[in-house]
């Protein structure tokens, strides 16, 4: 029963850490005499994919093309994906964070380039500029069933 219970525990804790929002705080922070640059601790409203996160799922899936090399050399794995969301709902500074290689980078900064336009986060109403990271595990180690999945929290 205990180890049912630490499993679960271990599973509910790796799903709530494989996708997060960083953004900018409210307090006003002085860099330079007469410059302020402003960051944002927590967000009343976090950036999200238009639909959610499973028309997210949805829209990696089908865009996602697994590079053949990476299905020739039975690749396993996690790509975690760092972006920012703009104020108008686009993605920049749009970059992997892993090197499984094969392409596999390369075609998930593909994917998210044809992003469509995200809904930004918001404080005190109004849209900010924010980051977000996203993960997506790979497994081609089975020819016959290679496949992409995600945390669905």
């Amino acid at each position: 029963m205990k180890k049912i219970i630490k499993q679960r525990f271990i599973i509910i804790l790796m799903i709530l850490v494989s996708s997060k929002n960083i953004a900018q705080q409210i307090t006003p922070i002085e860099k330079e005499k007469g410059s302020k640059e402003t960051y944002v601790i927590a967000v009343e409203i976090a950036a999200d994919f238009p639909g959610g996160k499973y028309k997210l799922i949805d829209f990696v899936s089908h865009n996602f093309k697994i590079p053949a090399k990476a299905v020739r050399n039975k690749v396993k794995g996690k790509i975690p994906l760092q972006f920012t969301i703009e104020k108008n709902g686009f993605l920049s500074d749009i970059k992997t964070l892993s090197n499984l290689g094969y392409g596999l980078e390369e075609e998930t900064e593909r994917v998210f380039k044809m992003s469509p336009q995200w809904i930004p986060a918001k404080v005190n109403g109004k849209p900010i500029k924010s980051k977000k990271i996203f993960i997506i595990y790979i497994d081609t180690s089975n020819k016959k069933k290679e496949r992409l999945y995600f945390d669905k929290e």
